[in-house]
């Protein structure tokens, strides 16, 4: 029987960031991409997510914001939860520097417009060594530009501030598994090397591999799905 996963994509992500993993990985399991809701906190983002996911146990994927908002839902909602797989996020706040960036960007975006994500930034969430692919980073800029700025100043500031949710997850029963890119400069390395002592949490850390994990390894990516979800 195909088994599904739901799937919530990062900032300025749509269901493109699925399809080569989705490839990989053929017919053993169907990811089932899950749009962020437009609203303006996380708390309402949450709300809306529990309306539109079945209320049986689901299988349940994040990417990015969606990782740190599917740890999120699973804590609020624990019994929807059969397993959890967080791809590039650390379930903790984001790093200062992000969070200044951010914060700039949306000054900026509210005094002159929104005019697509900086081709030095999408080059810089990955890794040296896929950097000259043209086509994850084409793939990077298609999908934000499809989403706009509508988009892109509600994800921002809904998500600016992320309490740090790694001593709840640690108290959770189901199965709890992060797979980060070794060149992911989004992620603190500190947090990186507590959760590698966590009994609760099982981590990957994923060679030749930035911030966007789905994109950058795809066939990797589809046997630690195949393993950790079948």
């Amino acid at each position: 029987m195909l088994t599904d996963v739901y799937c919530l994509p990062g900032t300025m992500c749509d269901q493109r960031l699925w399809e080569t993993t989705q490839q990989a990985l053929g017919t053993s399991l169907s990811l089932r991409h899950v749009a962020i809701p437009m609203e303006h906190s996380i708390e309402l983002i949450l709300a809306e997510l529990a309306s539109v996911l079945p209320e049986d146990p689901i299988n349940l994927l994040g990417f990015s914001m969606g990782g740190y908002l599917a740890c999120a839902f699973a804590l609020t909602y624990p019994e929807r939860i059969n397993r959890l797989m967080v791809l590039s996020n650390t379930a903790s706040g984001l790093l200062d520097s992000e969070r200044q960036q951010r914060e700039v960007a949306l000054n900026w975006v509210a005094k002159q417009g929104y005019n697509g994500i900086p081709r030095k930034k999408a080059i810089a969430m990955l890794s040296p060594s896929n950097q000259a692919k043209t086509a994850l980073l084409e793939c990077i800029l298609a999908m934000d530009k499809t989403l706009g700025q509508a988009v892109f100043i509600q994800q921002l500031k809904s998500s600016l501030d992320r309490p740090n949710l790694l001593p709840k997850l640690e108290k959770t029963k189901f199965p709890l598994g992060f797979i980060v890119g070794r060149d992911d400069v989004l992620l603190s390395n500190d947090t990186i090397e507590v959760m590698k002592t966590s009994d609760q949490i099982t981590l990957q850390v994923v060679e030749a591999c930035g911030h966007m994990v789905p994109l950058e390894q795809p066939a990797l990516l589809a046997d630690s799905l195949r393993n950790f979800y079948q």
